[in-house]
């Protein structure tokens, strides 16, 4: 299992303060399939979300990645932009479809709080992201997911 990043991860981008904001924020991120594709089980962090944000919308859209290339798409164990071994939940989508230009949902009720993060660097953020659960993800297939969280 490889850990991918998306392009703001990447990048250090910080994750957006919302802390009393009065509407949804959108948090959004871009990764492309690399070379060579990836592996079922590979997991790709997308963002970071802090302890007083709560997910209320969860929006991916895609280009065409393969015939059998499905996702989840939910927190992250480990620590906001670490590296090493993480695993992804399905807490927004699980077995999304990504064989077609497509874009979808937020499938779930989300009812799961964020995971606690102990000894980061972020302040307890922890990561969001996707898990490749089938396999054919195309090199050059580009992945961009919003999600909208609120300030509690």
């Amino acid at each position: 299992m490889a850990l991918y990043q998306s392009k703001q991860v990447a990048a250090r981008r910080p994750i957006v303060a919302i802390d009393g904001a009065a509407t949804l924020v959108p948090l959004q991120a871009e990764f492309v399939v690399p070379t060579g594709g990836v592996a079922v089980n590979d997991v790709i962090e997308m963002g970071g979300i802090n302890p007083t944000m709560r997910v209320v919308d969860a929006i991916v859209h895609n280009t065409a990645a393969g015939a059998s290339a499905t996702f989840d798409l939910g927190y992250l164990s480990g620590s906001y932009g670490t590296s090493g071994a993480r695993t992804c939940g399905n807490e927004f989508i699980a077995a999304g479809d990504m064989n077609a230009t497509t874009v979808k949902r937020l499938t779930k009720s989300v009812t799961t709080e964020p995971p606690a993060a102990v000894g980061n660097l972020t302040d307890d953020a922890v990561g969001w992201g996707l898990k490749v659960t089938g396999a054919g993800w195309a090199a050059g297939t580009i992945i961009r997911v919003t999600l909208n969280v609120a300030s509690i």
